[in-house]
């Protein structure tokens, strides 16, 4: 009897282990290309715009479809796209690494970033599921082990393309592959999607606003986006622009997105002792602190600034889309996708902007811009509503 009653609990645990694990590789084939964007750059004499361009279209190919895909997951989830999104991102992002031109490269990374639109929220409903009541802790869980992924793309494949070439890096499809099969195994496409029937925990006045707050939310995460990704993109030869040598500058990369891994962990942690608006708020104050440090500060404060800038922006994560979920909470993952992917896709479209101003102005004085941005979004978290509860 006691083998199965626990039963069903090992079996969820061992679904939201998969699945994390799936997300995991989502977005290390999604995090492979940007960090060695100075490798293909050499290879196919890019600019700084061209540059920002692949990183957006990886970005906005990867972001843009999570709100439709989300709303169709709250009438009808189909689990089974979550294994085969890892196959279609493992295959095309690899092999992005044996083209010889930026027109393809363009092509192939657009592509292979499509199975990311699809992964985050489908497998952020499936995490959801397997929920034993704690949404924060599951999803926090979910974001944390794919978040982890992040700070090995770049330790791994700089090493790699370095001493061996960028087409050494096609092999990393294999490790994709595998997980692809774990997953089946597992019968991660045979799980049950929860069907979100919550009522609204704001008040009737804050109801009425909802679509003002969606908005200030999806702004408040793509302003936090645009800054993660030049940090991921642009984050070497910012660091050798404050006279560090490469060795040194891939090592904070790798700390910035370990660090990302951290703050998803104490984001998760934070919301569940407290409310999630205040966790939303101290963690943007963080970053706007963080990125005027990078701009203004010597080096060894800019490496400190580095790890701070990637605990703040992960750690409000889980409050951002759990607050998003809160406002709409018939359309919970629509509102995920609002969240994870529209702001992505947006910060993608910004970041060609941003190349564009790097090659006129330099780096540095380009990361000037993005600090009023901050400062708006600062004002923003401080009107949201007060969710009146912990996460």
């Amino acid at each position: 009897m006691e083998n199965t009653l626990k039963s069903p609990k090992l079996n969820n645990t061992s679904k939201l282990v998969s699945v994390s694990i799936g997300h995991f590789f989502n977005d290390f084939y999604m995090t492979l290309i940007p960090p060695i964007l100075f490798i293909f750059a050499a290879k196919l004499s890019l600019s700084m715009m061209q540059q920002a361009s692949i990183a957006a279209v990886i970005s906005f190919s990867g972001s843009f479809g999570q709100p439709l895909v989300g709303l169709l997951i709250d009438k009808k989830g189909k689990p089974f796209l979550l294994i085969l999104s890892v196959l279609w991102i493992s295959i095309f992002m690899s092999i992005a690494c044996l083209v010889s031109s930026y027109s393809t490269l363009l092509i192939i990374v657009a592509l292979g970033s499509i199975a990311s639109a699809i992964y985050h929220p489908l497998g952020s409903a499936m995490a959801l599921s397997l929920s034993d009541g704690s949404r924060g802790k599951n999803l926090s869980i979910f974001m944390t082990i794919g978040g982890f992924a992040a700070s090995l793309s770049p330790i791994i494949a700089i090493p790699i393309a370095q001493k061996y070439g960028l087409d050494k890096l096609s092999l990393l499809m294999i490790p994709g592959i595998i997980t692809a099969i774990i997953m089946y195994f597992t019968k991660v496409h045979k799980t049950e999607l929860l069907k979100e029937n919550r009522k609204n925990n704001i008040s009737s006045k804050s109801n009425k606003n909802k679509p003002l707050w969606l908005a200030a939310l999806v702004s408040i995460s793509t302003t936090r986006n645009i800054i993660s990704k030049v940090l991921i993109s642009f984050g070497i030869q910012i660091l050798l622009l404050k006279r560090l040598s490469l060795n040194t500058a891939s090592t904070v990369l790798f700390v910035y997105l370990l660090s990302i891994s951290i703050g998803t962990i104490l984001g998760g942690y934070l919301s569940e002792k407290f409310s999630c608006k205040r966790v939303f708020l101290i963690s943007n104050i963080i970053l706007l602190l963080s990125l005027t440090s990078i701009i203004f500060l010597n080096e060894n404060f800019t490496i400190i600034a580095f790890i701070f800038a990637a605990l703040s922006f992960s750690a409000s994560h889980t409050p951002n889309v759990i607050i998003a979920q809160e406002i709409i909470p018939c359309k919970s993952n629509f509102a995920t996708g609002l969240i994870l992917g529209l702001s992505g896709g947006l910060a993608g479209i910004f970041l060609i902007l941003f190349g564009k101003i790097a090659d006129g102005n330099g780096l540095i004085n380009a990361l000037m811009y993005l600090i009023i941005p901050l400062i708006i979004i600062n004002i923003f978290t401080i009107i949201l509503p007060d969710m009146r509860r912990k996460c």
